[in-house]
Order: C-alpha cells, then structure tokens, then sequence
C-alpha cells in the first residue's frame, strides 16, 4: 500500500492536497503521516484529514507526529510544504523592503522578500532531505513550497531522490479562463508552458475553436479587467494568458509596480 508523508501538514494547502490524492483512481487506501513542529496545528490537520477520509469513503490510515523520523521510514512520497519559523516572520519579508520603498504583494519567489524565504527555507530543507535519504531513500519528493524554483533546484542538486515540484496554479487559472471564455470547464483544452508561477496558456481552445479571440474581445469589459487587470493586459501584448494571479505575476516582470500610478492602476485587485 501507499504511503505519503506531509512535511508541513499544519499548511492550509493540506486539505486541497489529500482532496487531490484521494481524487485519482486506484488511490482507495494507504497511510498518510502528517508531520509539523506546531501540535495544534498538526491535531488540526490530523482531524481534517481523518474526516476526509470518513466523507470520501476511503481507507486511509493517518498517522500524526511532530518528530518527522518518526514516521518517514516507508514512505512511498514525500510532499514538502514547510514554513519555516512560521507566519511571523512574513511581516519582516514585507516591512523591510517596504521600508525602502519595494512594494511586494506576495514576496515569496523573487525580489527581496524572495531571497528572504529563500534563505530561511533551505537550510531547513537540507536537513529533511538528509532524513529523507537515510529513512526511506526509494522515495519521490514533491515539493509545493515556495520559492518553488529555488527549493526544487536545490534539492536535485543535493540528492538523487527524484523530485518534482507542484503547483495549483495552473489548475485554478484554467477554470478561470473557462469562466471568462464562457465554456464548460470540462470542454476546454489547453497546453501551458513555463517556469512556476510563470506557466503561459500557449494553446487554449473549445472544441478545436481558438479562444483568444474571445478573450480579447473580453479586455472591452470593464469588470473583468479591473478582476484580472495585470494577466489580461500581458495578454493583449505578449499574446497568452499567465497562471499566476495577477497581483502575484505583477512581481515578476518590471511594469506594473514601479512607480505608485501604476500600482494603482493595475494592483490593486487580483
């Protein structure tokens, strides 16, 4: 039977993850062992997960320790989602650049308040991954924590456990894109291509009909440019349409926070 670990269980991103794994076919029973540092959190998480399984009908056991040696050894995958030292310290990667006028809205991937997480996260990174080589080295990681690029490189780097890094962006801006198109979700077809929070929707159709098109005839509607000002603009001049929301895809390119119009003009929604 399967087993996953969830290093970071206490993340929000827990539900939509056992949500995910529960939704593909054969994945009817296994153990999930959950594992943070944070006890409420993780009975938090553990009651969560419990009653998914309970609603889905699946036969799942769930184990739940703050000590991740405890629980790693078996494990068929790995799935980071750490934060470490926690939410306090996210003021910090927005006040201090703030303070010196770079305005951020997630700050998590590039810019200063990248480079801060990046430096909190790794070295912590580097010590799960060695327990992770020595518990259960026939494992495969996947890793959704940000900066995803930064960790997941780092990791391929460090070890020869296969890793993959994830995202739900893609997910999420197709059935947006699908809503905006005015198309059923289940019948749009796409291809996307990129780097994390950076994917683009190079192909997009509806029953082999070309729907850039109609989102450009789209761009004419006031209300939903002001709901998706950024990723619709970008669109209109680089011709495809970006995973990333748009006050997140605001911070990768050097448009639309650099001077305080153009942050209100373009950021101050999505």
């Amino acid at each position: 039977m399967t087993k996953i670990a969830i290093i970071g269980a206490g993340s929000a991103f827990t539900r939509e993850i056992v949500m995910d794994i529960f939704g593909i076919s054969g994945m009817d029973e296994g153990t999930i062992a959950l594992v943070d540092i944070d006890p409420a959190r993780l009975a938090i998480a553990r009651g969560l997960v419990e009653r998914i399984v309970e609603m889905t009908g699946k036969r799942w056991q769930v184990l739940a320790s703050t000590d991740r040696r405890e629980v790693l050894a078996g494990s068929n995958f790995v799935i980071n989602q750490i934060e470490v030292v926690g939410l306090e310290t996210v003021k910090y990667e927005f006040e201090i650049p703030l303070k010196y006028g770079v305005k951020q809205c997630i700050g998590d991937t590039l810019g200063p308040g990248g480079l801060f997480k990046t430096l909190r996260t790794l070295p912590s990174w580097i010590e799960i991954v060695r327990d992770v080589e020595e518990l259960c080295p026939d494992t495969i990681i996947l890793n959704y924590t940000n900066p995803m690029s930064a960790v997941t490189l780092l990791t391929s780097r460090i070890t020869d456990i296969p890793v993959v890094g994830l995202c739900h962006s893609i997910q999420n801006s197709s059935r947006q894109l699908a809503k905006y198109a005015g198309v059923p979700y289940e019948e749009l077809k796409w291809r996307a291509g990129g780097i994390n929070h950076m994917s683009w929707f190079v192909e997009l159709t509806h029953q082999g009909k070309d729907l850039y098109p109609v989102l450009l005839d789209k761009i004419q509607d006031p209300e939903l440019l002001r709901k998706d000002p950024v990723r619709f603009d970008a669109m209109k001049y680089l011709g495809a349409f970006v995973s990333e929301s748009s006050g997140h895809f605001s911070e990768y390119i050097p448009y639309y926070r650099k001077r305080q119009d153009l942050i209100d003009q373009h950021c101050s929604t999505g």
